[in-house]
């Protein structure tokens, strides 16, 4: 029982699509998260626009809206990316990448852990796009 969540979710072997090149979605999922941080960071509402789905973007935007002229550090310390979802739905695609790892939010702070579920979606030739952030309880 030692392996706990994680050790679940490899249990069942994930079906990836014929022609799926996992490690370099991996690669590229992990530079996307990195990049979304710096553009929160800065509010960067164009940079969010682009990775994002419009109904995201708006959860975003309405967050960074609140957040007003508050300055806002995030150093991603550690990161780790691992494919726990795919669907091929022909014109479209979905994925789930959990992320966890260290973030630091304030300079003065230490690094805390992190552990999330990015929803990604993409249609037809268009890139992947940010459609839902899951929090996952780490106790």
């Amino acid at each position: 029982a030692a392996a706990g969540a994680a050790g679940a979710m490899a249990a069942a072997p994930l079906q990836v699509p014929a022609g799926f090149d996992t490690e370099a979605f991996l690669r590229s999922a992990k530079v996307y998260f990195v990049r979304l941080q710096a553009a929160w960071d800065q509010g960067n509402l164009a940079d969010i626009r682009e990775f994002t789905t419009p109904e995201m973007f708006a959860e975003i935007k309405i967050d960074l809206d609140s957040r007003g002229n508050e300055a806002n550090q995030t150093d991603v310390v550690q990161l780790d990316a691992e494919l726990v979802a795919i669907e091929d739905r022909g014109i479209e695609q979905s994925a789930s990448v959990r992320f966890h790892g260290l973030i630091r939010e304030s300079a003065n702070a230490s690094a805390a852990p992190f552990d999330e579920v990015w929803n990604l979606s993409k249609s037809g030739s268009q890139g992947w796009l940010l459609a839902g952030i899951q929090q996952i309880n780490t106790h």
